[in-house]
């Protein structure tokens, strides 16, 4: 199934992909897909109805995930949905069994990710408004409540790069943020790639908005049947448009997609 850029997927489409519910998976970001981008991260709430049709789904595919770069602990006090697997950190994390574990070796680069921390928040004041977040695993260098948030981000690029590379951690762009984390860390397509292959998954549906979703589209690559749906913004990666079969134009209208396929799968 090719990619078109655009437009809303055919009956059949869903109707095929309903059809391969009991060996399915449902990958979707939070910020940006089921909750709108908010200046403030800590105040994202998901749209009204994404619970519902997340536990919906749930009770129908073999795996629902929200799969974030927030953190765990972050990711489950705005996602209690019934059923529905969270993944944070971009696949570092996985709550199962109610217990958090820190998947492969990322559980080893906490200090470094602090040290790399400590020495952005000493520079920081020279990109005014804007903020540092510590994940454990990860960190994040906020753009969006910035007076200027471009003109704040030239400003912190070149700190927060030179503090990740002497820690040798890798540096993530997304929409008005830069993301830390360890390089033998992972990503979301990694975190989807295990699930598939764990599940014995023959059919997908991946849902994203920023660059960090890529790979998670690529992670749907062989599946018998794939819905790859991206959610547009003037600040989405045209890349991200490029590939996907479907896309909608908020979180709104991604959870009416998602209404749609959980009508179809019965």
């Amino acid at each position: 199934m090719a990619g078109t850029g655009g437009g809303a997927p055919r009956s059949e489409e869903l109707a095929a992909l309903a059809r391969a519910a009991a060996h399915g998976g449902i990958f979707c970001d939070f910020d940006g897909c089921l909750a709108p981008i908010v200046a403030d991260p800590n105040t994202a709430r998901a749209v009204r109805g994404a619970r519902a049709v997340l536990e919906r789904l749930a009770a129908t595919f073999q795996v629902v995930a929200v799969v974030s770069g927030r953190s765990i602990a972050d990711l489950s006090a705005r996602v209690r949905a019934r059923g529905v697997r969270l993944i944070g950190l971009h696949g570092m994390e996985e709550l199962r069994d109610g217990a958090v574990r820190a998947l492969g070796d990322a559980d080893a680069a906490r200090a470094r990710v602090e040290r790399a921390a400590a020495r952005i928040e000493v520079d920081l004041g020279k990109a005014p408004g804007a903020a540092l977040e510590r994940k454990g695993l990860a960190l994040a260098v906020h753009f969006r409540r910035s007076p200027d948030p471009i003109e704040a981000e030239r400003l912190a690029t070149p700190l927060v790069h030179e503090a990740a590379a002497l820690e040798g951690l890798s540096v993530v762009p997304g929409r008005r943020i830069l993301e830390v984390r360890p390089k033998d860390g992972g990503d979301k397509g990694d975190a989807i790639r295990r699930i598939i292959a764990e599940d014995s998954l023959r059919a997908g549906m991946a849902c994203g908005d920023d660059v960090g979703d890529l790979p998670a589209f690529d992670a749907l690559i062989g599946l018998e049947t794939r819905i790859r749906v991206a959610v547009a913004s003037p600040e989405a990666p045209p890349a991200l448009i490029e590939v996907a079969e479907v896309v909608v134009q908020s979180p709104r209208a991604l959870v009416a997609l998602l209404k749609r396929l959980a009508e179809a799968a019965g």
